[in-house]
């Protein structure tokens, strides 16, 4: 009996394996196969000077390249999917500066990646992936940095109509250096994540369950090591309160348990709806609990937000909102009430539109707290852009105590290298390091010490209208916004640094074919840090003839701290020109220039390159020139170079 059993069960899986007879069974068949071989080289001068020191070297260099991707299956198709790629340039890991400095592109000095996919098209299926891999890549024409990973893992799907579930596991190891500098880095994380979902309704509605098990470590620059382990479950809730999905409810509940460098158990829960009412009203609500418990200090947040809008027409929109949060912190108690509303009007008018943006917000705090005590801020989210001046929330910034650390809080950035902090009048303003590990544009963490200062308690009135003309067919703009923030009502105002403010922002925008151009100046009457701020932009592309492609991007950011009357300077220009000779011959032409003034931040920069491409058949083959002259915070940087590629594609 247990034979039969066990026949019927082989007969069935090969069954459901094998169903598609489409492919025949083999030992192993190779189904698509891609890739190249080349040779490369090049031949480059550099000269570096500071003040006391003057290093020049040159790089003749002659190497090959090799890459190869193979798509195939073993036995069968529904067994098992292979994809196997690969990448060696031979010679380029004995080469510190195979990445010229202009460059933001990663290099592949090697690379392996290894995929199986056993039953692809059946209802449970098993990934199974390994990348090695080692780059060079250049930052913002800066930094060039060398990295070695490790990266593999595993992910199990099962679909079904009851309870489809992902489980997936993944292990990545990276070390990074920093080829100027010679800062390294190292991390090892692991990540076990299971994920869930569910519709209960015929309304289609979403129910998901995420648990994730993730350990982190990373050792910076200068050996400070961190580990922590989080661990967490997240459930998130969507329904349709109706057949016509006009009322909806959100549901998001999150609990986060970290062990490690950093202690910390976290509560996060939002409930939402969303209702379309009769006569074109919106209405929508929200109740938000915030729970964080820390070694030193925790904090529970509870807050209320009811918003309310109207659209008439297509001209008039209006809305109204109010927001009541209480804070219970270790170090103090703290109660905000906002309320305001807004009208935006949009109007057709002879070649163009005219619009009308009005808005008004009052804030009501009072906090009673301790001035004996200090409060530890944690996870306070900034993003930073060049040309912004983005100041920590919370005065009197213990600045010792500063730590800046990316998104997922787990890299942390070095001051000095990274990012810089500049004391403002009772504030901390941060700023980026160009070429450091912080992106422009991109959000950080921040923590940081500041003292209490005690009880007090204000009301704030921000008033803020824009007006805005469209004529002549959007080849003209012109607009005009002024804004106010003042206070009333203060008791204990002496203890807080209060932001009264006056803006006018002005500015006018062209259109005209394939050109844009404006100018804006932003007048910010601070009384914490006033500013004066003019912005130019220039944009053009376009064709001459059949032939020829031209582009240029051009910006200046020009603003003066008026109190301390510090000038700021960000100014960049890219043009790039593409003349086509034949069909799969071109001639590439790009040239930018980069200046930035300022506090640790002066940089003179200018970059060309000129770069042939042609092809015959599957024979790929390119030449190039390339200048690049860049004075950064003193130290000067002279290259120049000349590199040839061919490939053979198959």
């Amino acid at each position: 009996m247990k034979n039969i059993v066990t026949i019927l069960l082989i007969t069935i899986i090969c069954h459901q394996v094998f169903a598609q007879q489409t492919n025949e069974f083999r030992a192993w068949k190779l189904t698509n196969y891609s890739g190249y071989v080349g040779i490369r080289g090049f031949y480059r001068e550099q000269e570096r000077v500071l003040k006391n020191f003057e290093e020049y070297s040159y790089y003749p260099f002659l190497y090959g390249g090799i890459a190869l991707n193979t798509n195939s299956y073993v036995l069968h198709p529904n067994l098992l999917l292979l994809n196997i790629g690969g990448e060696y340039n031979p010679g380029t890991a004995n080469q510190r500066y195979t990445v010229s400095p202009d460059r933001s592109e990663v290099l592949n000095i090697s690379k392996l990646d290894i995929q199986g996919i056993f039953f692809n098209s059946k209802p449970m299926n098993l990934i199974a992936y390994i990348n090695l891999a080692r780059n060079l890549i250049n930052r913002e024409y800066v930094s060039s940095t060398k990295t070695d990973s490790k990266n593999w893992g595993l992910k199990y799907n099962f679909r079904n109509k009851i309870l489809p579930v992902t489980i997936s596991y993944n292990n990545r190891k990276w070390d990074q250096e920093e080829l100027e500098t010679n800062r390294n880095y190292f991390n090892d994380q692991k990540n076990f994540e299971a994920r869930a979902s569910k519709s209960f309704t015929k309304y289609n509605d979403q129910n998901e369950i995420l648990v994730r098990h993730n350990d982190f470590f990373r050792r910076e620059a200068n050996l400070t090591e961190t580990h922590n382990i989080f661990k967490s479950i997240n459930i998130i809730n969507r329904y349709y309160l109706d057949r016509n999905k006009r009322y909806m409810f959100r549901s998001y509940i999150n609990n986060l348990d970290q062990t490690g460098t950093v202690d910390q158990v976290r509560f996060q829960l939002r409930e939402s709806i969303d209702l379309k009412l009769p006569f074109q009203f919106r209405l929508g609500g929200s109740y938000q609990l915030f729970d964080i418990q820390q070694r030193i200090q925790g904090n529970r947040l509870n807050r209320i937000n009811i918003n309310l809008q109207h659209q008439l027409f297509n001209s008039l929109k209006t809305d109204a909102f109010y927001d009541y949060s209480t804070n219970d912190h270790t170090s103090f108690d703290e109660t905000n009430l906002r309320f305001g509303g807004s009208i935006n009007y949009a109007k057709k008018i002879p070649t163009g539109t005219f619009g009308l943006i009005y808005s008004y917000r009052r804030h009501n705090q009072a906090v009673i707290g301790d001035s004996n005590k200090t409060i530890q801020i944690i996870d306070e989210q900034q993003v930073l852009s060049d040309g912004e001046i983005i100041l920590l929330n919370q005065p009197y910034v213990r600045i010792e105590t500063v730590v800046v650390k990316d998104a997922l809080g787990v890299i942390i950035y070095d001051e000095g290298f990274d990012y810089i902090l500049i004391e403002r009048n009772g504030f901390v303003e941060l700023v980026r390091i160009p070429g450091g590990q912080i992106a422009n544009g991109s959000a950080v963490l921040v923590d940081y010490t500041t003292d209490q200062i005690g009880s007090y308690q204000f009301v704030s009135s921000f008033n803020a209208f824009t007006v805005r003309f469209n004529i002549l067919d959007n080849h003209l703009e012109l607009f005009y916004s002024l804004s106010n923030q003042d206070y009333s009502d203060l008791e204990g105002s002496e203890l807080i640094s209060l932001n009264y403010f006056d803006r006018y922002s002005y500015g006018v925008r062209v259109n005209i074919w394939a050109i844009t151009a404006g100018v804006e100046r932003d007048d910010y009457r601070s009384s914490i840090v006033p500013y004066d701020r003019f912005l130019y932009s220039l944009r053009m592309s376009g064709k001459a003839g059949k032939k020829l492609l031209l582009s240029l991007n051009g910006s200046v950011t020009d603003q003066k701290i008026t109190l301390e009357r510090i000038p700021q300077l960000y100014a960049s220009i890219f043009g790039k020109m593409v003349y086509m000779i034949k069909p799969k011959t071109k001639l590439d032409f790009d040239i930018g220039y980069r200046k930035q003034v300022g506090e640790q931040i002066d940089l003179d920069m200018i970059t060309a390159k000129l770069e042939a491409n042609t092809s015959f058949r599957n024979l790929y083959a390119r030449l190039g020139f390339e200048v690049y002259r860049r004075n950064y915070i003193g130290e000067e940087l002279n290259f120049k170079g000349i590199y040839f590629q061919i490939d053979r594609k198959f």
